[in-house]
């Protein structure tokens, strides 16, 4: 008995002493898949600065928000937007079924494999007509119910072509965990995309835990209808808004009406968002792709926000040394 009374003391006093001591970086680090330096000290120092009363950087709750770009900043990119696989396979079941369609652009240089068309439309600067043939022309005519419905069905079945898998296991672990580590502080967390944000909206919560209405993109006009005394919403060909460049942080004043006080991007289509944040006192975090074996290498549209990064003191990631890992659990 004596034995025995004598485990339980000790148990009890191990146990209390246990809980007087700091948890283990590793239990307490809200950023695990980020490797320690300058970039992921940067990020909690932020975030001490915003959150600390006193301090002369110091954000109330009601202004702590963040605006995040989705594709190649939360998810992968490359080698193109999962949203355009989507859209090449209902052109592509349009096109079996309505032959004609391969004398109509964008059709025919789709049926082709010819991007010259697509290519002098963006060397134009013809963005909302590019947008809208891709975005709105092969879902013409949808409800935004059959829309929502035709692209759950194509999610359901899609896999990457290079990592086999679904669109949970595209996300990026680090930037889930900042998205966690910044709303447990009190920011409001946005996702602002060039692309369609329709799209988005019907994944956003499973893959980020964040609600459709915080979730805005480029997007197609839709008109409204009665029939046969339903109200329906039908989606035009063509597009009302198109969320890239000065697009991004005009659509955040109409939709928030703040500046948000951190911002983080990809690509020169997210400089005027980042600079937004930047010039306004906030932080602005650019994900470079430096990991071609784990994920993808390139530069491509960065010309811009690059050099901006460095004369405006943004935060870079390079992917390659800053996280340790890239993907979720597969």
């Amino acid at each position: 008995m004596h034995s025995r009374i004598s485990s339980l003391v000790m148990f009890i006093m191990i146990f209390l002493f246990t809980l007087g001591r700091p948890l283990s970086s590793s239990a307490s680090d809200p950023l695990p898949s980020w490797n320690q330096g300058q970039t992921k000290q940067a990020l909690t120092d932020f975030v001490a600065r915003v959150t600390t009363e006193g301090s002369e950087e110091f954000v109330p709750k009601s202004d702590r928000i963040a605006t995040f770009d989705n594709d190649g900043t939360l998810w992968v990119e490359k080698p193109m937007y999962v949203h355009f696989y989507g859209i090449i396979a209902q052109m592509q079941e349009q096109m079996a079924q309505d032959p004609f369609l391969h004398t109509r652009e964008p059709y025919k240089s789709l049926a082709d494999k010819d991007p010259s068309y697509f290519s002098k439309l963006y060397e134009n600067a013809a963005f909302s007509s590019l947008a809208g043939q891709l975005f709105a022309v092969p879902f013409g005519g949808y409800t935004h119910v059959q829309y929502e419905a035709w692209y759950r069905s194509f999610l359901s079945n899609f896999k990457h072509p290079k990592f086999g898998v679904g669109i949970e296991g595209l996300i990026y672990q680090p930037m889930l965990e900042l998205i966690r580590y910044l709303e447990s502080n009190d920011f409001k967390v946005y996702i602002f995309t060039a692309d369609e944000g329709a799209f988005l909206r019907l994944v956003s919560e499973q893959l980020y835990g964040i609600p459709s209405e915080q979730v805005q993109g480029t997007n197609v006009r839709s008109e409204f209808i009665i029939q046969n005394d339903e109200p329906l919403l039908v989606r035009s060909y063509r597009i009302e808004h198109l969320n890239n460049w000065d697009g991004k942080p005009r659509q955040i004043q109409a939709v928030i009406g703040k500046k948000p006080v951190f911002a983080a991007g990809n690509s020169n289509g997210d400089q005027h968002m980042l600079q937004y944040a930047a010039l306004s006192g906030g932080m602005s975090l650019l994900v470079h792709h430096t990991d071609g074996d784990r994920e993808f290498a390139y530069d491509s549209h960065t010309d811009k926000v690059m050099p901006l990064a460095e004369q405006e003191g943004w935060t870079v990631i390079d992917m390659k040394t800053d996280w340790k890992r890239i993907f979720p659990d597969r």
